[in-house]
């Protein structure tokens, strides 16, 4: 599933290639999920200029010059598609198409059909940004769910926005926090190396990103990930990488990590 660095990217190329582009076309295919009628959809959005494409969490949103947003989830298998409008027909498992005046298409893909697009999402509270987190707002979360392993709290959306389970691994080795350890039991100190390590994989993983894949606008590359790997065998610190199921998740780790609990 793309995470917080790979959908900075997709949102940064996207919005390079489309902003300022008035739509012509807009199809849902009946594949994924869609909050309102497809005409509604079409509606909504046809005629009007893009203006912005931003990651919000783990989605990507579209704004128009109408006022209309569309914010789409990518899910597991999901991806964007930049193509031509008259090459739309030999795309594979299409969500949505939409094409501009300029004969340029936009798409979403999704072979499994989970991809979730939501028009004009209602206002409500979101979790702070992975990128803007505070050590005392993480502090807080750690309190408010005490008995949470950490990597669990960490990939919950709904407390912390961006988050996934490669990422996950990477920010605790970097932070060397077990991810076995309780949310609550972590020290001061824990939850200031954990604050600070946070946005500096997260942006440490953007520029990777931008340097070796500058024109992604899908797809998942980890090739320069520490510990979250498959097939590594040691940290760069020369620890043994473990391999094991935490929480659901397949989780790479170190015995260099603290244990807390």
């Amino acid at each position: 599933m793309p995470e917080l660095p790979d959908l900075t990217i997709y949102a940064e190329n996207l919005a390079r290639k489309l902003t300022g582009k008035k739509i012509a076309t807009v199809s849902f295919h009946g594949r994924g999920r869609l909050n309102v009628a497809p005409d509604e959809l079409s509606a909504a959005l046809t005629g009007a200029k893009l203006t912005a494409v931003r990651r919000t969490g783990k989605q990507v949103s579209f704004q128009v010059d109408n006022g209309a947003m569309l914010r789409v989830h990518l899910m597991l298998t999901g991806g964007f598609v930049l193509t031509k409008a008259e090459q739309l027909d030999c795309l594979e498992a299409p969500v949505v198409t939409v094409t501009f005046s300029d004969g340029s298409a936009l798409a979403v893909s999704d072979p499994k059909g989970w991809a979730t697009l939501t028009l004009n999402p209602q206002p409500e509270r979101e979790a702070p940004d992975a990128l803007d987190l505070r050590a005392d707002q993480l502090q807080q979360l750690c309190a408010k769910k005490p008995k949470a392993l950490i990597k669990a709290l960490l990939l919950d959306q709904s407390f912390i926005g961006g988050i996934g389970n490669a990422y996950a691994d990477e920010i605790l080795w970097e932070a060397r926090i077990s991810p076995k350890s309780a949310a609550g039991k972590l020290p001061p100190e824990a939850v200031l190396a954990l604050a600070r390590a946070i946005p500096a994989v997260l942006k440490d993983a953007i520029a990777e990103l931008r340097k070796r894949h500058p024109d992604m606008v899908a797809g998942e590359y980890r090739e320069f990930l520490k510990v979250h790997r498959p097939g590594l065998k040691q940290s760069p610190t020369g620890a043994s990488v473990i391999k094991e199921n935490i929480s659901s998740k397949q989780t790479y780790y170190t015995d260099e990590q603290q244990l807390y609990r």
